[in-house]
């Protein structure tokens, strides 16, 4: 076998075992790696009942056939998977950073946890082996980066790569996240973090320097020659290594996808340009960034920030778009300085901004309407553009400290019933809606409501060609722009690009490169190389759709009802009056219905036609 170890590490933290299990190739063409085999396992796996902070949920730590050996650029993502606390359904998310390779190179493509420590533990994993080490010296009492000091400094070995959580994950607050490589990778979405706390875990700790045999080093060298001349001539490229994501800041306000209060403004113009990178924007200014790339990359993208100043001080990464936008513009915050303290903070207390962000806005709202008070807050003013005040309540939430704020750490959906405030928590099946409005591209609509995983931007990012990056593979109809503002094929592009973002996700490569004019068919070509297979276009978007197919039933087998439950808040209904998408109407039943019909999904639930060809018959069973 090519590209693969075919292995997988089991460790049952109830029974501190440890053992490896091998998978054939035909499992590994079938499935890919990473989201694919996670959720495939999932499936499998975990009962239908199973509560997602309970023993019987299972935690999932995934690579692809691109890490540990082939060194091609975008390789440095892998994902984390379990059943979500936060959504109750697929959880999964992605980071960079370093571990992807390490993990590889341990010897195994995919590490399953279970069970729950009686007390708190990390796991390192070295050469083929694992051992689980007490962490009562972290638990409660190291944050994130302090974490995986302490952890280097135990083992002897300041090469180790690092996966942690910080209190946010110990408290169990439901969007919790783990930090990689100290906030250099973040898993943020679906509360893996509290995951992880939930089975007393609070770190994984990789090391390895194993690489896995390529079936066509030629074909893969002169591939990867192709392809750095294509992505390093990019001007997406340039653009992301000069600006990073904040450089989309602005660009997005003009267009009306930036979140505005809580989604309900239409424009935020000055705002904007005081939290923007780029021409005539002071983020590189002001925070002096450094571009910081994963493993095997040449955009650094994420931005190492050194800040010397009493009250906003740090050391560490500074934020991106979606950060700026779900704190920032969503909260009417526009000081950048605090901004950044404000990411730093959640990368150490191990947090997801999107879902802090949403939820800010959420009491900004309720607050602003005299549904939540200040003494509900513990004192705390929280009033739009309050950074402070954020920041207040940031510490509060994480350390679970009193009756309303316990509950704003139960997630949107939960937190939104239970104070009054329903209409004011912008969610999809519990995981907020993220920093895309979907009134401004009408397929982000679709891909955002019918997420596998809740709201996400990640999940599949039709945008991309309503942006002008297109998917001729996927036929003739996708191979060219389509209106952002028509529900013109905006199912078919949502449908289309999901089973794209799934290849993504498991082979795994980081999908900014679609940006760089990395296309569908280099990503087949690079598989083949590597895995010696022959699939062709036609079969490897079909194991997209083979794996997006098997979330859905996951989430099926745990009680979403599709009809109902793929759906967008109500304030999304509402056409913006001003700005660059105003008067866009949401026809989102007939683009949803056209997404099932792509799919072969009657109401929402694959049919047994397109199981079969699916080669998913049995499952049904």
């Amino acid at each position: 076998m090519y590209g693969y170890w075919g292995k997988i590490l089991r460790v049952n933290l109830t029974k501190k075992s440890i053992s490896a299990e091998y998978r054939e190739e035909s499992f590994w063409k079938k499935y890919l790696g990473g989201e694919g085999v996670s959720a495939k396992i999932l499936y499998d796996e975990v009962p239908e009942n199973a509560d997602p902070l309970g023993p019987e949920n299972k935690i999932i730590f995934a690579v692809g056939p691109t890490q540990g050996g082939s060194n091609i650029l975008g390789n440095g993502r892998f994902s984390i998977s379990a059943k979500s606390p936060l959504t109750n359904i697929f959880g999964s998310s992605m980071a960079g950073g370093y571990i992807a390779e390490e993990l590889k190179k341990t010897g195994f493509d995919v590490v399953v946890i279970e069970g729950k420590s009686s007390k708190p533990v990390y796991l390192f994993i070295k050469e083929e082996k694992a051992e689980i080490i007490n962490a009562d010296k972290l638990w409660n009492k190291k944050d994130t980066f302090e974490t995986e000091d302490a952890i280097k400094e135990e083992i002897g070995d300041s090469k180790v790569k690092v996966a942690a959580i910080g209190l946010a994950g110990e408290n169990l607050v439901r969007y919790a996240c783990v930090i990689c490589n100290y906030g250099h990778g973040i898993a943020g979405r679906t509360g893996m973090g509290a995951v992880m706390g939930s089975k007393n875990l609070k770190a994984i700790a990789f090391r390895g320097d194993k690489k896995v045999k390529i079936a066509d080093q030629n074909k893969l060298k002169a591939l990867k020659k192709e392809l750095r001349k294509i992505i390093s001539e990019a001007d997406f490229t340039k653009a992301n290594r000069q600006q990073g994501q904040a450089m989309a800041v602005a660009p997005r306000e003009e267009i009306g996808l930036l979140p505005i209060k809580n989604f309900m403004e239409d424009k935020w113009v000055n705002g904007a340009a005081k939290i923007s990178a780029g021409e005539g924007y002071p983020f590189n200014d002001i925070l002096k960034p450094r571009p910081s790339a994963c493993s095997n990359c040449i955009m650094g993208c994420h931005r190492r920030v050194k800040i010397e100043d009493k009250k906003y001080g740090m050391d560490g990464y500074g934020p991106e778009y979606e950060t700026l936008a779900m704190l920032g513009s969503n909260c009417l915050i526009d000081d950048l300085i605090a901004l950044n303290k404000l990411n730093d903070m959640c990368n150490r207390y191990g947090i997801d901004t999107i879902d802090f962000g949403a939820t800010c806005a959420m009491v900004m709202e309720a607050y602003e309407k005299g549904k939540i008070n200040k003494s509900d807050l513990g004192n705390i003013e929280l009033t739009w553009g309050n950074a402070d005040g954020v920041i207040n309540l940031l510490d509060k939430i994480v350390k679970r400290e009193g009756k309303t704020i316990k509950i704003l750490g139960e997630g949107l959906k939960i937190s939104g019933e239970k104070l009054g405030c329903p209409e004011a928590a912008l969610h999809v099946n519990g995981a907020a809606v993220v920093a895309h409005d979907p009134r401004a591209f009408l397929s982000m609509a679709v891909s955002q409501s019918i997420s596998m995983k809740g709201g996400s931007h990640t999940h599949g990012f039709s945008e991309a060609i309503e942006l002008g990056v297109t998917f001729p593979e996927a036929g003739k109809e996708l191979s060219k722009k389509l209106d952002p503002h028509s529900d013109e094929k905006k199912g078919l592009a949502a449908a289309k690009y999901q089973d794209l973002m799934a290849v993504y996700n498991s082979i795994v490569i980081c999908f900014f490169y679609q940006f760089s004019n990395v296309t569908f068919t280099h990503l087949k070509d690079l598989l083949n190389a590597i895995t010696g297979w022959e699939i062709s276009n036609e079969e490897l978007l079909k194991t997209g759709e083979r794996i997006i197919c098997v979330e859905n039933m996951f989430n099926i087998k745990h009680g979403l009802e599709p009809m109902k439950d793929y759906w967008l808040p109500k304030r999304f209904f509402t056409p913006h009056k001003d700005g660059g998408a105003a008067g866009v109407e949401m026809p989102l039943r007939k683009m949803i219905d056209e997404y099932f019909a792509v799919k072969d999904w009657p109401n929402g639930i694959p049919s047994n036609k397109k199981l079969k060809e699916l080669s998913l018959d049995y499952e049904s069973q």
